[in-house]
């Protein structure tokens, strides 16, 4: 199994709805980038004072993809190798991107949804059964409900491991 990966978003002006961080897994079986599991996931707002509560969710996109900032993972252990995840800003096939600046139309399917104050953040930390499988083909987005207040300085990450 590979080391954990993070692909992270730091002190961002986001857009309402935003699909803050995307990753899709490649589109055949041979790449290491074929099956990828979600290990974990936070949001959280700085630089502000001003209490909100907001809601966030995850889940699958189809077909029409956002336009992102191209955003490479990085390894959680020193020394290791890069990923086989690599920045885009379209959603190419074994790409992942952040703070999208255009949401796309495709369908999103949501897998899970939350809410959260933006002075305390938003952890996701599942228990080993309940980690997520994106497979073949598959994009993956967190994505913010609605419109903060606020739309700057925002930040967010995913933990990423690459099965196969």
């Amino acid at each position: 199994m590979s080391s954990p990966y993070v692909i992270s978003m730091s002190d961002q002006t986001i857009i309402a709805s935003s699909e803050m961080i995307t990753i899709r897994a490649a589109t055949a079986l041979a790449s290491r980038a074929s099956i990828l599991e979600i290990l974990r996931m936070t949001c959280s707002q700085s630089g502000t004072a001003t209490s909100q509560q907001l809601g966030i969710r995850w889940g699958l996109k189809a077909s029409a993809f956002s336009t992102m900032t191209s955003t490479t993972p990085s390894p959680t252990i020193l020394g290791s190798v890069a990923s086989a995840i690599t920045g885009s800003t379209s959603g190419a096939a074994s790409s992942c991107g952040t703070d999208s600046s255009s949401n796309g139309g495709g369908t999103f399917t949501v897998i899970g949804q939350d809410t959260f104050n933006n002075l305390n953040g938003w952890l996701w930390i599942p228990v080993p059964e309940e980690r997520l499988l994106v497979s073949i083909d598959q994009t993956f987005v967190l994505a913010m409900v609605g419109t903060a207040t606020t739309l700057t300085n925002w930040n967010a990450t995913l933990t990423f491991r690459e099965i196969t």
